[in-house]
Parts: C-alpha cells; sequence; structure tokens
C-alpha cells in the first residue's frame, strides 16, 4: 500500500502561491479626461463685415485652453479676437481627481461686433459660462449668460435648455447652451456658438464658427479582465517533500 504524507507547512504554502496569481478580476479605470478653452474662431468673412475690413480668413485657435493634459488652468485678459469679439477676460480651469474630472470656462464683458450688421447693433453679454462634470460613469454639463443682449438676433429665455436656437436664415444662427454626445461618450459643451452660413443670402457675412466658453468632458471605462503574469512572473508550486526538493518528507508506507 502506498501512502502520502504531507508537511503541515504545505498546504499553506500552496494556498499563498495560488493567491498570488488570482489576477484576472476588472477594475474600473479611473483616466477621466477633461478639456476647456474660453474662445476660437475659424471664419471667413465677406468685405465690409468689419469697420474697414477687406474680408478675409481669420482663424485664432483655442484661446485659455487647459485640459487634464495641462495646463490645469489658463487666463487671457483683454482680448480683442482679431477684431470678431471683444473680451475683458477669459479663463478655463480642470480639476482632476480618481475617477472623476470638473471643466470650466468663462468669459467675461463680451461685446460682438462680427454680428453687428445682422443685429442693428453691437450684441453684448456681461458673462458667458459653459462647466462640466464625469464621476462614477455620468457625464453632466451646463451653461450660463448674463447680461445678454442681441439685438434683433432674437431674445434668450429664463431658463436655457441645451441646443437653443436663434438668429437670421441664411446669414448665421446662434446656439446657446450647445451640447454635443460624442462617439465615445463624452460631452461637448459650448455656452455660445456662433455660426455663419455663407455668402450668397442678402446681409451674408461670411462661413465658419465662434466659438467661446467651450468643455468637453469624457467618461469614466472599465479595463477588460487581465490575465495572469507571464514569464518572469509566472508561479510555480512544488509541494515541501516532493521528489524535486531532495528532503525525503514524501515517502512510502
Amino acid at each position: 500500500m502506498r501512502t502520502t504524507l504531507l508537511r503541515a507547512g504545505s498546504l499553506a504554502g500552496v494556498t499563498v502561491a495560488v493567491l498570488a496569481g488570482s489576477t484576472g478580476v476588472a477594475t474600473a479605470d479611473d483616466t477621466v479626461t477633461g478639456s476647456a478653452y474660453g474662445a476660437s474662431a475659424t471664419v471667413s468673412l465677406l468685405p465690409g463685415v468689419l469697420t474697414d475690413s477687406k474680408g478675409g480668413t481669420v482663424e485664432t485657435g483655442q484661446l485659455a485652453r487647459s485640459g487634464s493634459d495641462g495646463p490645469a488652468e489658463a487666463s487671457v485678459a483683454d482680448v480683442p479676437l482679431k477684431g470678431l469679439v471683444t473680451a475683458k477676460a477669459i479663463s478655463s480651469s480642470v480639476v482632476d481627481g480618481a475617477g472623476s474630472v470638473a471643466a470650466k470656462a468663462s468669459v467675461a464683458e463680451v461685446t460682438l461686433p462680427l454680428l453687428a450688421a445682422a443685429a442693428g447693433r453691437v450684441p453684448s453679454i456681461r458673462l458667458i459660462s459653459a462647466r462640466c462634470g464625469s464621476a462614477d460613469g455620468h457625464v453632466t454639463g451646463s451653461s450660463d449668460l448674463a447680461g445678454v443682449n442681441l439685438g434683433r438676433l432674437g431674445t434668450l429665455p429664463a431658463a436655457t435648455s441645451p441646443n437653443q436656437k436663434l438668429g437670421i436664415p441664411g446669414v448665421a444662427e446662434v446656439t446657446v447652451n450647445e451640447q454635443l454626445q460624442r462617439y465615445d461618450g463624452a460631452l461637448e459643451v459650448t455656452a455660445l456658438h456662433i455660426k455663419l452660413l455663407g455668402g450668397k443670402t442678402t446681409g451674408a457675412l461670411g462661413s465658419g464658427d465662434v466659438k467661446l466658453a467651450s468643455v468637453t468632458c469624457g467618461p469614466s471605462k472599465e479595463r477588460a479582465p487581465e490575465a495572469p503574469p507571464r514569464g518572469p512572473g509566472q508561479v510555480v508550486v512544488i509541494p515541501a517533500g516532493a521528489p524535486q526538493t531532495g528532503d525525503g518528507s514524501l515517502a512510502e508506507g
């Protein structure tokens, strides 16, 4: 009859080794990113739209940009924005946490010479701001505008729901609290988006886009289960007293 004896300490050694290799558990990816900027413009203007303007293309890039990839905050003062827009101050910030992000952008004391001909006066807005946040897989966003005078372009309701539009057909479209859901689940919120619609209509200004106070927040994601470690990290269990150890404690009886 063959009897196998196992030292008491061997079982503990096996148990620890197995637990050490059990890493295939799904974990939450706490990398959630956000970005924000105060203003941007890419437009082609017709001659005479701005005072003493011969027309042409204006491209500013994103002013006062911040993001999870840095910088965490940015600001610009007394912004002429190539004559299209003026602003006393533009700022943005992004705050990252464990599995969360919050982004904000604001523009203060704004005038819109770009829309003067369409509005019958130079439109003005005391404060424009947008914010978004992402945590626990949920993304939210909102915008605020205060002290708004857009002339004959129209009047904003006191409570502005997402994607409110006003303007002059064929000339310009103004979207307030624009909220766009991206294919990856991220939310882009732009407090004020001015879109010039082309150059063939009477009173046309040109074509292109001006965005004021824009933020983007991405959703949190989950990683796929991880495989056990391989190569140098692989654990091989040899019970104490096995022939490989040579101590003879696993004996025949």
